[in-house]
């Protein structure tokens, strides 16, 4: 995938699917892609659901305990709690009520004998998916030492996608507990949706890697002791190297000690490199085939790294022993050099306007008569039309496309349109391809109402999937269910295995707040993949921006 914006998608999600997919988009046996639906073209770039309108109030169910989770998930969810998913995605908002749910059930747990680590690893889970939610109920309860050890355990895993400056200060500050610390690091270093941050070497990430490796069966879920030596190993540097020969020399599983090997891969020390080289010559560990130390006569210059492209544009970028005039004018004259679907090049061209957006726009000018892609021709666009720093995010602005209140991020990395409003929460990224069941389309609406705050205000969202048998035999669907204001809305959504029906969300959430009254409408953008855009903003906004040529509308279904 060329597209950098996989927002929806977390590291380890990131990671499996690279490692077992490579360039291709998975598929199995039980997958089952979505075919385009016949439809004419409509007037307006969106569609409308049919739906079943009844008067009906919100199911007490919504307001019930959560269930006690210790014991195992499989039976714990029953129609008497509210729906799993309703509950994860308040959690990562930041709702204080759904919080206090938690640590209930937490403390329940614990009082019917459960062990910390059994609640812990049980708990933390709901928190995994999490995106950047409102974390100030959060970061008030692990501080609160009044609440149980264990409920403030849980609860620093709800600040690990949090991207507050008091949320970095407290984990720097305060001994937090180290599956929580590796969380937090793991995704920090993806920061940057263009390339991931190595992790400095600190006693603090030495101390909390060391005992998630010694702890790994009791991680919570995809935390485990390879992230954690990997954590470690991301910097080249005597004391890390030193920690993981440590490990090592203390595991006693094989599989753990070829995870710490494998984390020595950047490491210069001598006995690191031996461990490493072994582990290669088994031929069994992916590191090996881009281990850039075991490559002939590697440079050590970060001048000769990003010609030869064992650097990437972005960390290059970032390199201050090169000046910057020289940083500047490598990063342009490769970008200059652009041919066919180089994508190296617009990763520089990028790279290039963070240093120099005055340099970009005369590349860019240079690539404006060549033929390049559509996506190509985005970063083209915005560069040209908006030489000026700041320009097009005041022309989003005159469009009526503001930042989101409490969403914007970062603002200043974002180059194009699409990337813009991605920072300003008006956008969402996202895998089509779930690799589960059911899919929890809820949830997706959820993500996708909450980029337009207001439009529809205290809905509810529901999935009910189809039955297992019915799925296995193909003739299942999904009903999708809404309430709000004393409705319940109700559509069907077909069952494509582990694909959600992109269009029956859309058109979902499009003919609600027509329902309502908002003019609020939502968009599935051109992709070449799997992985959808969709932005969200009111219909003349939305039309004038895609009138505009800085996006392209695309169809929902493919």
């Amino acid at each position: 995938m060329n597209h950098p914006l996989l927002s929806r998608m977390s590291l380890p999600t990131l990671l499996l699917f690279a490692l077992s997919c490579g360039t291709n988009a998975c598929t199995s046996a039980a997958t089952v892609r979505p075919e385009p639906r016949a439809a004419s073209t409509p007037v307006e770039p969106w569609r409308y659901a049919r739906m079943d309108v009844r008067d009906s109030e919100v199911p007490s169910r919504f307001q019930a305990p959560l269930p006690d989770l210790s014991r195992g998930e499989e039976y714990a969810w029953t129609s008497e709690h509210p729906p799993r998913s309703f509950v994860t995605d308040a959690l990562c908002a930041g709702d204080p009520d759904m919080g206090e749910r938690l640590v209930a059930s937490v403390d329940r747990a614990v009082a019917s004998g459960a062990s910390t680590s059994e609640v812990v690893r049980a708990y933390a889970n709901l928190f995994y998916d999490c995106g950047m939610g409102r974390c100030a109920w959060a970061r008030g309860v692990v501080l609160d030492a009044k609440r149980s050890a264990t409920a403030r355990e849980v609860v620093w895993f709800g600040l690990a996608r949090c991207q507050e400056p008091e949320v970095e200060a407290l984990f720097e500050e305060q001994e937090a507990p180290a599956f929580a610390y590796v969380s937090y690091l793991d995704r920090r270093r993806w920061r940057d949706f263009r390339s991931s941050t190595p992790v400095p070497f600190s006693p603090r990430l030495e101390r909390a890697a060391s005992e998630v490796v010694r702890r790994e069966k009791e991680a919570p879920f995809l935390i485990n002791a390879r992230m954690a030596a990997m954590l470690l190993g991301e910097t080249d540097s005597p004391r890390a190297a030193e920690a993981l020969l440590k490990l090592h020399a203390g595991a006693a599983d094989a599989s753990l000690r070829d995870d710490l090997a494998a984390a020595m891969y950047r490491q210069s020390h001598p006995e690191a490199r031996a461990l490493f080289q072994a582990l290669c010559a088994q031929g069994r560990e992916p590191l090996c085939e881009r281990d850039e130390r075991s490559r002939p006569e590697v440079p050590a210059d970060p001048r000769e790294q990003f010609r030869q492209e064992l650097l990437s544009p972005g960390e290059f970028a970032l390199r201050e022993e090169v000046p910057r005039a020289e940083r500047i004018e490598l990063l342009a004259s490769r970008a200059s050099a652009l041919s066919g679907e180089d994508w190296h090049a617009v990763r520089c061209l990028e790279a290039l306007a963070t240093l120099s957006r005055e340099k970009a726009v005369e590349v860019a000018k240079a690539w404006d008569s060549r033929p390049l892609q559509e996506e190509m021709r985005d970063t083209v666009r915005a560069l040209t039309r908006f030489p000026a720093s700041g320009a097009l995010g005041a022309y989003l602005d005159g469009l009526g496309l503001r930042a989101v209140p409490g969403r914007l991020i970062a603002e200043e990395s974002a180059l194009t349109a699409e990337e813009m409003l991605l920072w300003r929460g008006r956008a969402l990224v996202f895998d089509v391809e779930t690799g589960q069941f059911p899919n929890e389309h809820d949830s997706l609406l959820r993500e996708l109402a909450a980029l337009a705050p207001g439009a529809l205000s205290g809905v509810l969202f529901e999935e009910v999937p189809p039955t297992f048998e019915e799925e296995q035999a193909g003739t299942g669907t999904y009903r999708l269910i809404a309430w709000g204001g004393g409705k319940r809305y109700e559509i069907k959504a077909q069952s494509f295995g582990d694909w959600y029906d992109l269009e029956a969300v859309l058109s979902f959430l499009n003919a609600l707040a027509r329902a309502r009254g908002s003019d609020v409408r939502w968009i599935s953008l051109a992709t070449t993949d799997q992985v959808a855009h969709v932005v969200a903003g009111p219909s003349q906004s939305l039309s004038r921006l895609l009138d505009s040529g800085l996006v392209r509308t695309g169809d929902s279904d493919e």
